[in-house]
């Protein structure tokens, strides 16, 4: 006698007669379902011996046909279509984390800290465990009329950044999107203390240099032949639209409350100090942390510190910022972003040091032997940073979702080529129902190529040669003479300038916050709000400084 064998499912609408059970295992030649009935009309014979199989004689089975060339195999629907789904995604960002270590040269340490955030967030996904009611449904749904409901059809209210993940929610699990994957892979770096900022990340993602953009056309051709209809516009989004940092900030900060909600987990401050330094160097702003000679030179001749990078953490210290995630309150401001605070201040202590130049004016006493700050003609900083490559940015003249015929007509050679790439991306050529089509035929789709506006990395002795030479020609100092009847004498200084609305910018802040945003992956809206709320602190702390030192 024969103990049981694996328990096995039966096939799709096959069901125990007694109890219902679709799942069954076979002992002696006979087959019995999970809970012990045992189910007629089935007796295993041993085939390969014909001598035993006594007076039924040999048994011959029916080959099954084997299926038409070029025929997809079936859509997936329900459960699995969503398994599927999200194993397209964890092949994206297991292709993101191996891009990472091996060109960014990131530590290895990596894979394992966004692996064990991935299961985090998938934990509540019933990956794989459909009960038998939903296999109804699912079979009931491939006779319906009615067009299958889009998963991410429904977007979140904008004071929801706390996402539940309990399994126990069902369909109503809410599905992670695909910029997730670049916010996990960021969390992993702010886990292990990598100074890799979401400005980085942005470019990464729009140049086609990390695996995001064509993402789904990375997949196996089998996966992309069953995946529903509604994954397939999602996977195939980042391609047709460019990655905005705004959005990509928001997904990070919903992560992080959403990690803080499910599971009680707290990130760690970013590593600020390097970032604070990156920034100022990318945007070409006096920092002695960039080794430069000039500056160097106007510290040591007036004893006197010349650095936005100090008055940004004195500043940051003197206000009582942070650079944490904040997960006491749902809805946050821009501000709470903690890189977009960290330039947000560097931005106000420049200004500090550097005012814009504006055509107000106040007066102030200087002596001519006391200390004078250095300027900074930001004119030819204005005309100059567009040669700084982290400042470089390819945009298209017209806008392709958008375009007119008569647009199309006027279009230079260089320009149709984009637009006609355009439009083929739009169009799945691996699809093989299109061989089927004898009209498509004479329309072929090229295939994509292995980079789309693609820039290469600037080494970091190219990035420091042109810091250098733009401060060479900005940064001027002039000592005054130092004599021994001097008096004071009256200069000018620009009155510092807060800007609350974009449209209240003047041509150089424009040019410093629109700058300021390409570097951390932000849109000047968010850029000149942040900056605003942080002046309007600075004016508060000021006000109190001034009536407490008068009631002493």
């Amino acid at each position: 006698m024969e103990g049981p064998g694996d328990v096995r499912r039966m096939p799709r609408g096959e069901r125990c007669p007694e109890c219902g059970s679709q799942r069954w295992y076979l002992q002696d030649g006979l087959r019995f379902c999970s809970r012990g009935h045992q189910i007629e009309g089935f007796i295993q014979f041993d085939l390969g011996d014909i001598e035993d199989s006594g007076k039924m004689g040999a048994v011959s089975r029916r080959e099954k046909a084997p299926r038409a060339k070029g025929k997809r195999a079936p859509m997936l629907t329900g459960q699995a279509g969503r398994d599927l789904y999200l194993e397209a995604l964890q092949l994206v960002i297991r292709s993101q984390v191996a891009w990472l270590i091996n060109q960014k040269g990131h530590r290895e340490e990596l894979e394992t800290v966004v692996r064990d955030l991935w299961d985090l967030r998938l934990r509540g996904s019933n990956s794989g465990l459909a009960d038998d009611a939903q296999e109804v449904d699912e079979d009931l749904a491939i006779f319906s009329s009615e067009p299958s409901p889009d998963p991410f059809s429904k977007e979140r209210h904008p004071a929801a950044r706390k996402q539940s993940w309990d399994p126990e929610l069902g369909l109503r699990w809410p599905l992670p999107r695909v910029p997730d994957t670049l916010a996990i892979c960021y969390l992993g770096c702010v886990l292990l203390r990598i100074p890799t900022h979401l400005g980085d990340v942005v470019r990464w993602a729009n140049d086609g240099s990390i695996p995001y953009k064509k993402c789904y056309y990375n997949l196996p051709q089998e996966m992309r032949d069953r995946m529903p209809a509604a994954y397939i516009r999602v996977l195939k989004l980042p391609f047709r639209t460019a990655t905005k940092g705004d959005e990509l900030h928001r997904s990070v900060m919903d992560l992080v409350l959403s990690y803080d909600f499910n599971y009680g987990l707290v990130f760690p401050e970013i590593n600020h100090i390097p970032e604070l330094v990156q920034f100022a160097k990318e945007l070409a702003l006096p920092s002695e942390q960039c080794h430069l000679t000039k500056l160097q030179e106007i510290s040591s001749s007036n004893g006197r510190t010349v650095d936005s990078i100090i008055v940004a953490r004195r500043l940051a210290s003197i206000l009582g910022y942070q650079f944490h995630f904040p997960t006491e309150r749902s809805s946050n401001p821009r501000l709470d972003y903690p890189e977009i605070r960290l330039m947000a201040l560097l931005i106000v202590a420049t200004k500090l040091y550097f005012p814009l130049p504006g055509t107000n004016s106040v007066p102030r006493l200087q002596n001519a032997s006391s200390f004078e700050m250095p300027t900074l003609d930001w004119e030819r900083w204005r005309q100059g940073k567009s040669n700084l490559p982290t400042q470089r940015e390819k945009t298209n003249k017209f806008d392709f979702d958008k375009v007119t015929p008569s647009q199309v007509v006027s279009m230079a050679d260089d320009e149709l080529d984009a637009y006609f790439a355009h439009v083929s991306s739009l169009i799945d050529s691996t699809r093989r129902e299109l061989d089927d089509n004898p009209i498509t035929k004479f329309f072929p789709v090229e295939e994509l190529p292995a980079s789309t506006n693609q820039i290469e990395d600037v080494p970091t002795k190219g990035l420091d040669d042109a810091i250098k030479n733009l401060l060479s020609q900005t940064l001027d100092y002039n000592p005054p003479e130092a004599a021994e009847d001097a008096e004071f004498t009256p200069l000018a200084m620009p009155r510092y300038e807060a800007f609350r609305k974009v449209e209240h910018l003047s041509e150089t802040a424009k040019e410093l916050y629109t700058a300021a945003g390409l570097v951390v992956g932000a849109s000047l809206e968010t850029m000149t709000d942040a900056i605003y709320r942080i002046e309007r602190v600075m004016v508060l702390w000021q006000s109190k400084q001034s009536g407490t030192g008068s009631q002493q």
